[in-house]
């Protein structure tokens, strides 16, 4: 009995077994190659291995699908460990790519999809300088590189419907799902939570996207109270009354790019405070000296309130706020008119709304 326990046990292993074999020309003598564990933003040694003659090899058992990297110096190759056989051509100076298992398939064809289109967009560029284009040439040039970024996009979430059932289609969802919009974002969702219902990355994902689909255009405002520069208590339904149009603009003192925006929120304000336009700032500060200095110095003359809960703001939380700045527009009848407007376009739907 015990026998026969052992064999299933050493099958299960043999079933889970990886091997990486690789090359590393440019190794000296006395290198050895690193196999890492990539966890978060650190690399946690799992293997140390000479390089002899060029070449490289790993052996070991993979119960999950982990990622990894293969390292030398300044050699580097990210691959997803696996059970089977895995190839490493360990490079310097450019990319390198592992073949062999499923999940290493699917990234090494991602990445030269991806590279292609930078080779494509380099080569638009470079066509720019030409002095002797015409105007309707360039404004053809204008055209392509309009479109580019929606081109990525879309080989992007290809390669992510693509690969719903394995761990790179996870971890490329998991890299890109701002991309999407939240009503296309929530189909992907199911379709992944399916495959992997444990994984908490996207049960996080999906109840950020269920709040910010609850508080998309259209739908009703979600009222909250907080606290203002002098200590009162209000509600952000007693602005939304006051206005025809209110702006809800989640900032922060520390915040660059929300400093950086202040300008283009001013100019909305002032051009259209006399027609019925409010702003209230919700900070996601934790320090009331820096809120308060903040709004001072940037002269942000508007209705402000603060938990000062840093990214823990309740009502960032109701509304899906995962980065600012954000802004949520919101009509005198409590509809959602706009979400994350930025710069002109915030006096544009203005001039659309009260001109």
């Amino acid at each position: 009995m015990m026998a026969m326990v052992a064999l299933m046990m050493m099958a299960c292993q043999d079933r889970n077994a990886y091997t990486i074999s690789g090359t590393y020309e440019a190794a000296g003598e006395g290198d050895s190659v690193s196999l890492q564990l990539v966890e978060g933003r650190k690399l946690v040694d799992l293997q140390k291995v000479p390089v002899v003659d060029g070449k490289f090899e790993f052996k070991g058992i993979a119960d999950s699908v982990q990622m990894a990297a293969v390292t030398l110096g300044d050699a580097f190759c990210q691959l997803f460990l696996e059970p089977g056989q895995i190839k490493v051509d360990l490079k310097v100076g450019e990319m390198s790519f592992a073949l062999g298992t499923p999940n290493n398939n699917a990234y090494e064809s991602f990445m030269s999809d991806m590279k292609a289109l930078d080779d494509e967009y380099a080569a638009i560029m470079r066509s720019v300088q030409n002095p002797e284009l015409t105007d309707t040439q360039r404004e053809e040039i204008r055209k392509q590189l309009d479109g580019f970024e929606e081109k990525i996009y879309q080989v992007i979430k290809n390669s992510i419907a693509d690969n719903a059932g394995n761990n790179f289609g996870l971890y490329n969802l998991c890299s890109y799902y701002n991309m999407y919009e939240p009503e296309e974002l929530a189909p992907v969702l199911d379709t992944y939570i399916t495959t992997f219902p444990a994984d908490v990355r996207l049960q996080q994902m999906k109840k950020h996207n269920d709040l910010t689909l609850e508080t998309s255009v259209g739908k009703p405002f979600k009222d909250f109270e907080m606290t203002d520069v002098e200590g009162s208590v209000h509600k952000l339904s007693e602005y939304i009354a006051a206005n025809k149009v209110t702006l809800v603009d989640f900032w922060a003192s520390w915040c660059g790019p929300c400093r950086a925006e202040m300008p283009a929120v001013k100019a909305a304000y002032e051009a259209y405070r006399d027609k019925g336009f409010g702003i209230v700032g919700i900070s996601l500060d934790n320090s009331k000296e820096a809120w308060t200095a903040a709004i001072e110095t940037l002269g942000m003359d508007w209705a402000h309130l603060s938990d000062l809960q840093g990214w823990n703001c309740a009502g960032a939380a109701l509304y899906g706020v995962r980065s600012i700045p954000a802004t949520v527009l919101v009509a005198k009848d409590g509809t959602i008119l706009a979400r994350n407007l930025r710069g002109e376009a915030i006096k544009e739907k203005l001039a659309e709304l009260l001109e």
